[in-house]
């Protein structure tokens, strides 16, 4: 039976019927909601519109249909992504696969074991109906699909691809070395620009006196703004806002091999033992909290704070990129990808198959295990807004 709930007392009534708890549905996607008044209640997520939003409490399998504007700002967010979709997981030895709940993934397809070659996979962006992982070794990799089962290759090459990112209705496919491309669909591309990385290098090493160039591979790519920056190995940094005018800032943290991440705001770049933070790609600011002699793992954004966890599964937190505190009571064990505030994953290196990949819906305050199809490598999650649901695995 299903009925209207006007009021947002309705998850007092829903509290006390929490101690019978029913099976879940396959594939149900169940949390904890909060309304304004801070209640609770456990339920699974049913479908919403722009006003309502339906649920099946979990205590005795009553669907509700409440106004979302009851819920708490965290809530409200989470459903914004929550239209028809699927997971997407890639990673090296070109491992892909998908999930109709984040939890049970399936799909599984590759190559080979994970290594570092030519079947490297390194990001994933999604848009216009069109999911695109890119990596390479020696020259580009590009894999697209519309349905998080069958992929495609795409042989346009520019040299090994290290970003992907949909911005202004198209992809932009970033080149370890400063080459960029763009798509609308991922299937025609087009050479867009070129950093000339090798000659800023040149300058740069005969500046320093080097006899040959820095180490300066781009790992990773990110926007703010309409500002797109780069972070490397050495400390290395790149910036443009039009793919023509290149500027590069002074390496920050030259031991270490740079990641980057970002908001509304700016930038965050983690190295080995060292948070920046810049505005602008920049001007870099250090904000290490006192993480003692631990590494700092990931960097991630959730869509509401930046995320950065230790090698002692430590996490710290930060709002604004600059000011940083500590995450009691939570832990976070591996490599990190943050799809939602309420949803973070764990794997290990891109270089390993992850055998037990780990799922938190509350903060890293507990973890679950996913079930895989078999090890996978990963690299890179993300929902696939808007893709159609496919048939679920038999039990």
């Amino acid at each position: 039976m299903r009925f209207a709930i006007r009021s947002p007392l309705f998850f007092a009534s829903c509290l006390c019927l929490l101690t019978v708890l029913l099976p879940s549905l396959l594939f149900a996607e169940v949390r904890t909601w909060t309304n304004q008044n801070g209640e609770k209640v456990e339920a699974e997520y049913i479908s919403h519109d722009d006003n309502q939003v339906t649920i099946r409490r979990t205590a005795d399998g009553q669907e509700f249909q409440f106004p979302i504007r009851l819920l708490t700002p965290a809530d409200q967010q989470w459903l914004q992504g929550r239209g028809e979709g699927i997971y997407i997981a890639v990673g090296n030895g070109a491992h892909r696969m998908s999930s109709l709940d984040g939890v049970t993934w399936t799909n599984h397809v590759y190559l080979d074991e994970p290594g570092h070659d030519q079947n490297d996979l390194k990001d994933i962006a999604v848009g216009n109906g069109a999911c695109i992982a890119i990596g390479g070794y020696s020259k580009s990799n590009i894999f697209v699909t519309n349905d998080g089962v069958t992929w495609e290759k795409n042989p346009f090459n520019i040299g090994v691809l290290s970003g992907v990112i949909f911005h202004d209705d198209r992809f932009i496919a970033f080149g370890e070395g400063g080459r960029i491309a763009a798509s609308k669909d991922g299937e025609t591309w087009e050479k867009i620009g070129d950093a000339d990385l090798r000659a800023h290098l040149d300058q740069e090493a005969k500046a320093l006196g080097e006899e040959k160039r820095i180490k300066s591979n781009i790992r990773s790519w990110t926007e703010s703004g309409g500002t797109f920056v780069g972070s490397g190995d050495g400390g290395f940094l790149i910036v443009t806002k039009d793919f023509e005018d290149w500027q590069f800032p002074p390496r920050i943290d030259p031991r270490s091999r740079l990641y980057i991440a970002s908001d509304d705001n700016g930038f965050v770049v983690k190295g080995k033992q060292t948070l920046h933070h810049s505005p602008d790609g920049l001007t870099w600011t250090d904000v290490t909290p006192e993480i003692g002699d631990q590494k700092i793992v990931s960097i991630v954004h959730d869509g509401e704070k930046f995320l950065a966890n230790t090698n002692d599964k430590q996490g710290w937190t930060s709002k604004d990129g600059m000011e940083w505190e500590l995450v009691d009571d939570a832990t976070f064990p591996g490599h990190l990808a943050a799809l939602r505030p309420d949803l973070y994953y764990s794997f290990q290196n891109y270089w390993k198959f992850t055998e037990d990949l780990l799922r938190s819906t509350d903060g890293g305050e507990t973890w679950e295990s996913c079930v895989l199809p078999a090890p996978a490598g990963i690299t890179h999650m993300i929902f696939a807004e808007g893709f159609p649901t496919f048939p679920a695995p038999e039990e």
